[in-house]
């Protein structure tokens, strides 16, 4: 079908029709759609009594993680290897090892793999009282506490493969064997050296290797956030959130690039996945943008961009903001609060930037009629958004994630019973726990892998000599330090998850940020924003590839295209080291907010010469000396800000007249022509 501008009703009304949320609310008993739309699209789905088994698994995990919650919770070692006891194994399960087996059936192997995962984990949950007394170091070890805890180490490696790929198997197995081989390495890098059993000792006996806070935030509150959001998915919240955004952006200009925004950072609510958010609105919002006149890639980066958001809007935030809060000791809740206005800002930006694309183009928002209307969202599914507002409620009494994640859980159940589309019945219930446990397994491995690397660092010492190198590299000049961080950040991206990239950052540079005095919040925040640069920046930018491909469009030119529209990622981690975002006067933050919200409002016109209409080289010029002038009154603080930000509404003004007076101009020839003629 060809690009067409204006409404562009032809295709989309045929679209909207075979959206059901958009026309209506209807209970569905197709369990087999559900559960397509819940689980994981790379995953197995057994049948038989292996599937029965699977279902089983994934449920108990579910309960059992929800129910400690609300009791006291086990020691570090049981809590974490029960985790891993059904996770690794369901992984084994469910990921393939290689292409060839990606069928129902499930090899051999596989199952061998998976009853090595469930013993190995046993042991150390049979043992934990044991290794809990011992002395480190100094006691006997058993001979199967070695065995067991080899095997432990290979299985996290192949569970990691399979879920995440090998570059994060490659980097822990370096860890290790700079761990093994420490005397042979140079300079301020060597070390005394772990023995082989000493090493298994450290990572599979002691809560500070394999079992330490890592795999407890992933076994605990990580997991039940993660169960809060299947419960939203399978109750209807995405139709709901899809449609919301439908109904407030649809037919403004450009409509759909601008659903994609809306309905991205709602789901970011469910998910806090890049990838995640692509897939399940992109399917939706990249056919209409195509559709309404945008080019392929283009409505492709446009989708990537506002994904991405999703990992960056609280309450979720993907895994890396629950393990920020256990690196800091800083109360979830503050860093959910310092994190809503720049997610906002994020947006702001890349809204700016879809409605001047828009305008220049031509482009027209869909027709009213096709469209879901506000009110109707909001009686029939506004129960879905309660669970949101009592997990909020609930941070801000401070009650502890894992509390406000599980009773959110159960509220999501219970709220769903308020209309007959969302009610989770026996069966969807069965499908929501399973979901939860499907998608938290695809954390989980990732999660032991850190563990691995963090154990293996503070054996070694590694964290501190790392601090030395970048103070030694920086000279103790901040902008030094940021920005050999923002390249680590941005290489450990291209080949690691989000996640990993985080956690490997931030162990690295966030002591050597807070030893140069910058907060360790805004350090940790800071670094969390830069590990998703590579998500979206070329040559290997995932999120952006998955969306060319739902696109149908040329990856590179749609990285290259995100980069230009997702310029925010870009800005907002300096602000929070050199602006007053992350303060505590409120002043300073609103201060900050307003003249950032201008910069980013007025940088999509200076780089397409687009407002109202074309504007000429002096107006394009100015706009951009504008944007500039309200970004510098963003660093420091309001008394050094307020004669740039004053400095900006006077040239602004000034390339406003030149707009308007060009108007009347072109105004006057158009009266005048007929007469000349």
């Amino acid at each position: 079908m060809t690009e067409t501008k204006g409404h562009g009703t032809e295709g989309v009304g045929h679209r909207l029709e075979a959206f059901p949320a958009t026309r209506s609310y209807e209970f569905t008993d197709d369990l087999v759609s559900i559960r397509e739309n819940a689980f994981p699209k790379e995953q197995r789905v057994p049948e038989g009594i292996i599937g029965l088994l699977v279902t089983i698994a994934c449920v108990v995990l579910a309960l059992f993680t929800i129910q400690m919650a609300f009791r006291v919770t086990y020691g570090p070692i049981i809590t974490r290897a029960a985790h891993l006891i059904f996770a690794i194994p369901l992984i084994f399960l469910l990921y393939p090892a290689a292409a060839r087996w990606r069928g129902r059936s499930i090899p051999w192997f596989d199952y061998v793999l998976a009853a090595l995962s469930t013993a190995a984990f046993g042991w150390a949950i049979f043992s934990a009282e044991r290794y809990e007394l011992r002395m480190a170091y100094s006691d006997p070890r058993e001979p199967l506490d070695i065995v067991f805890g080899v095997i432990a180490i290979l299985v996290v490696f192949e569970a990691t493969r399979r879920t995440v790929g090998s570059v994060i198997v490659f980097l822990t197995m370096f860890f290790i064997a700079y761990a093994l081989t420490g005397p042979f390495w140079p300079g301020i890098f060597e070390h005394r050296g772990l023995s082989f059993e000493v090493m298994v000792e450290h990572l599979y006996m002691l809560p500070e290797g394999l079992f330490n806070f890592i795999m407890g935030i992933m076994a605990t509150f990580l997991f039940t956030f993660l169960t809060f959001g299947a419960f939203l998915r399978v109750s209807g919240g995405d139709r709901v959130f899809t449609d919301l955004a439908l109904a407030v952006s649809g037919h403004r200009r450009g409509g759909p690039a601008k659903v994609a925004v809306v309905s991205s950072a709602l789901m970011g609510t469910l998910s806090g996945s890049t990838v995640s958010n692509v897939v399940t609105t992109g399917a939706l919002t990249i056919p209409l943008m195509k559709r309404t006149g945008f080019r392929s890639y283009e409505a492709a980066a446009i989708e990537s961009v506002a994904s991405l958001g999703g990992a960056l809007m609280p309450p979720m935030m993907g895994a890396g903001i629950f393990i920020m809060a256990a690196f800091t000791g800083v109360p979830l809740k503050t860093i959910l609060g310092y994190s809503i206005l720049p997610a906002v800002l994020y947006y702001v930006a890349l809204y700016f930037y879809v409605d001047i694309k828009a305008g220049k183009k031509g482009l027209q928002g869909m027709p009213r009629e096709l469209l879901p209307k506000f009110k109707d969202i909001v009686l029939q599914g506004g129960h879905i958004f309660l669970p949101v507002l009592i997990l909020i409620w609930l941070l801000i009494e401070d009650y502890t994630p894992f509390f406000a994640s599980s009773a959110c859980v159960v509220a999501v159940f219970v709220v769903s019973w308020f209309r007959k589309f969302s009610r989770l019945t026996p069966r969807k219930l069965l499908i929501a726990l399973e979901a939860s446990t499907r998608v938290a397994i695809t954390v989980s491995a990732l999660s032991a892998a850190a563990a691995i690397i963090y154990g293996v660092m503070t054996a070694t010492g590694l964290l501190v000599k790392v601090t030395s190198v970048i103070l030694t590299v920086s000279g103790g000049v901040w902008l030094i330090a940021i920005l050999v961080l923002a390249g680590m950040s941005y290489i450990l991206g291209m080949g690691l998850p989000v996640t990993a990239s985080y956690v490997l950052v931030a162990v690295l540079g966030a002591p050597a940020l807070a030893e140069m005095g910058v907060p360790i919040l805004t350090a940790h925040l800071l670094l969390f924003w830069f590990s998703q640069y590579a998500t979206i920046t070329p040559p290997i930018c995932m999120t952006a590839f998955v969306a060319a491909r739902v696109a149908d469009a040329p990856p590179m030119k749609t990285g290259w295209t995100a980069v230009l529209m997702g310029k925010a990622l870009y800005v907002m981690p300096f602000m929070f080291v050199y602006g007053s975002l992350l303060t505590q006067s409120l002043v300073e933050i609103l201060f900050d907010f307003c003249v950032l919200f201008a910069s980013l409002a007025l940088m999509p016109m200076a780089i397409e010469g687009y407002a109202i209409d074309k504007t000429s080289t002096a107006e394009r010029l100015l706009t951009a000396i504008a944007s500039v002038l309200f970004l510098i009154a963003a660093l420091g603080v309001v008394q050094q800000g307020w004669l740039y930000a004053v400095l900006g509404l006077v040239t602004m003004a000034v390339s406003t007249g030149l707009a308007r007076r060009r108007r009347r101009s072109k105004a006057s020839d158009a009266l005048a022509a007929p007469y000349e003629q």
